[in-house]
């Protein structure tokens, strides 16, 4: 039997409709109009530059017209456990098999679980958070 050796896909999508239409297109950059609530403001900003994304103040937004706008929910994964589970391990780039080695979780386990077939559990999810270090709760 020959051993499972492939790493993780981690798929995204690249929209192409978020770019106000008078401008061209550019690959390496994405333009997203935020809307949040103004106590997280100042977080949510801290973090997004932390992550190297340049905030503009409200006057540049203003001038993005409304039917340029994109549903967030569009852009981004749903926040399952399966998804946070094969995140997880993309970030940390292992494999199941090796996963499996670490935690004692049988391989077919934790294919099932990033399939949704099968729930992750408290006592996997701690397995999980020491092996892929994060904390337990995202998985449940």
């Amino acid at each position: 039997m020959l051993a499972h050796t492939k790493k993780p896909l981690i798929r995204t999508k690249r929209p192409t409709t978020i770019c106000p239409s008078n401008s061209k297109l550019d690959f390496d950059n994405i333009k997203i109009l935020v809307s949040v609530p103004i106590i997280n403001a100042d977080q949510i900003k801290q973090y997004l530059k932390k992550q190297g994304c340049v905030c503009i103040d409200d006057e540049s937004a203003a001038e993005i017209k409304e039917q340029e706008w994109v549903n967030a929910k569009g852009l981004f994964a749903e926040r399952s456990p399966a998804n946070m589970l094969i995140g997880a391990r993309g970030k940390e780039n292992i494999t199941q098999i090796q996963l499996s080695k670490i935690t004692g979780i049988p391989r077919r386990h934790i294919s099932d679980m990033e399939n949704g077939r099968r729930p992750i559990g408290k006592q996997n999810a701690m397995k999980l958070e020491k092996a892929l270090n994060v904390n337990y709760r995202l998985f449940l």
